[in-house]
């Protein structure tokens, strides 16, 4: 298995640690002294040994304590096999299994986006102004969810997303759905690297479509300049106070949320007689509905303009 003969271990020519592949010898070294600490338990690790030629092999070791009087000399036993062809052939099937995983987010970005497609097709048959907006607010919810499985097909992760990066991808497709010129309309992004599941991503990601289309729709009257601010950021670190933020009145399980998102505009904001939790509007319905989904919580506040607040949490993390 190690390339050394039986001499070189036992006249102290080469020490076992020194054969561990140095990344995973404190690993190896805390399961001793868990051991150590505890000999009516016994441990079952994996980890990298480097032969002698050179050639790394993964182990499979179980170390038990001793009884004393065993007449053996030595406080622990351990026994070591070689398991790197079991590892490999894990290793394979992983990959495998991403790749298959991968082709499905690929497939679902696809077929949504031909429905996306057909929306903007069908739009082509009507004038009406109301009915054109409803089927491009339809066809930015589609494209919403599609940017998502793009993400994850084209990321290291198959189960999660870098939602900061989809952010910046969501946004700049929204301006350009809107045809807001960039010289009216100043788009800030503050976000932090956050990585979120699909139960988490997908709504929250419909979540900022539509308070994103909201203020490109009504903040601004045409030919206005403005901003839209959008902040993600863990909450970890950052004092939460109820008073101060005033969704302590909507929340009462902030403490527990580790994430904050702020969607914010400098528009003529939304007048004080419009109750957002109990609306007509569809966009603002859909907001509420899926923030209930993620179990997190909302406030409005309406100073200078609109800036929602989001806490929520993660359902794999």
């Amino acid at each position: 298995m190690t390339g050394y003969s039986k001499e070189d271990f036992l006249f102290g020519t080469v020490k076992w640690t020194e054969i561990v592949v140095p990344e995973d010898l404190p690993y190896v070294l805390e399961n001793i002294q868990k051991l150590t600490s505890n000999p009516d338990r016994s441990t079952e690790t994996e980890y990298r040994i480097r032969r002698k030629d050179g050639e790394v092999k993964w182990v499979m070791e179980v170390l038990q304590k001793l009884p004393a009087g065993s007449g053996v000399h030595g406080d622990i036993q351990s026994l070591i096999r070689d398991i790197t062809e079991r590892r490999a052939a894990e290793d394979t099937l992983k990959k495998i299994d991403e790749a298959r995983i991968k082709e499905i987010h690929h497939r679902i970005k696809n077929n949504l986006q031909v429905i996306s497609s057909l929306l903007s097709l069908e739009a082509e048959k009507f004038s009406d102004k109301k009915m054109l907006e409803a089927f491009r607010e339809s066809q930015n919810r589609v494209t919403s969810m599609a940017i998502i499985h793009e993400e994850l097909y084209k990321g290291n992760q198959i189960d999660t997303l870098d939602f900061a990066a989809y952010l910046r991808k969501l946004t700049a497709d929204l301006l350009s759905s809107y045809a807001v010129q960039k010289e009216n309309i100043e788009l800030k992004l503050d976000l932090e690297r956050v990585y979120l599941d699909m139960d988490t991503a997908v709504p929250l990601g419909i979540i900022v479509n539509e308070l994103v289309s909201n203020s490109l729709k009504h903040a601004f009257p045409k030919g206005t300049e403005g901003k839209i601010l959008i902040s993600l950021c863990k909450t970890d670190g950052f004092t939460l106070n109820a008073e101060n933020s005033g969704i302590g009145k909507e929340c009462t399980n902030a403490g527990d949320l580790p994430f904050r998102l702020t969607v914010e505009d400098n528009g003529k904001g939304i007048p004080e007689g419009v109750d957002i939790k109990n609306t007509k509007s569809l966009g603002l319905q859909l907001v509420n509905i899926l923030v209930d989904q993620i179990d997190g919580c909302i406030k409005l506040k309406r100073d200078k303009g609109t800036e929602f607040t989001i806490l929520f949490g993660n359902s794999g993390g």
